[in-house]
């Protein structure tokens, strides 16, 4: 009989992430026996009613995110993780996107880094709230909030 989990262990992965992220993400789905689904969620593109992930203004001159450049990213993040992994990019807000996907997929959890540090992280928190905050109060699996880890490397 199969030990897995029947549902994935979902990470949000901010486009800009580092590492530790996607990698203790796995650590956690590899002691529950579970599959890793990495979503990076395009704040800048929304998704169409079929699946399309466009920009939201297509003047603005920005470049979607190069889901290639992310999957390469992930793959070196996860290089030595026994765990199956693979990797959704979507567009929209991302608690919203991520609890979706979860469902989509019957994820038995949903992971998501702390919030960013810094000035640019107070301001969103103030302004909208937090992605994992919004999680906690919308929707109904598990929320492992995962604390901003300084190692000093780039692991």
């Amino acid at each position: 009989m199969d030990d897995r989990m029947t549902g994935p262990v979902l990470v949000g992965i901010p486009h800009d992430h580092h590492p530790s992220v996607p990698r203790r993400a796995a650590a956690l789905a590899s002691a529950l026996g579970a599959d890793l689904l990495c979503v990076v969620v395009d704040e800048s593109a929304v998704r169409t009613p079929s699946g399309a992930v466009v920009p939201v203004d297509p003047d603005t001159g920005t470049a979607p995110l190069d889901e290639a450049a992310l999957r390469d990213a992930v793959a070196a993040a996860l290089t030595d993780s026994p765990v199956r992994w693979r990797l959704l990019l979507t567009g929209g807000d991302p608690a919203a996107e991520l609890a979706r996907i979860a469902a989509e997929h019957d994820a038995a959890l949903v992971v998501v880094g702390a919030r960013r540090p810094g000035v640019r992280g107070w301001a969103t928190h103030l302004v909208g709230g937090t992605v994992a905050g919004h999680l906690i109060h919308d929707q109904p699996r598990p929320v492992v909030v995962l604390p901003d880890q300084h190692t000093g490397d780039a692991s």
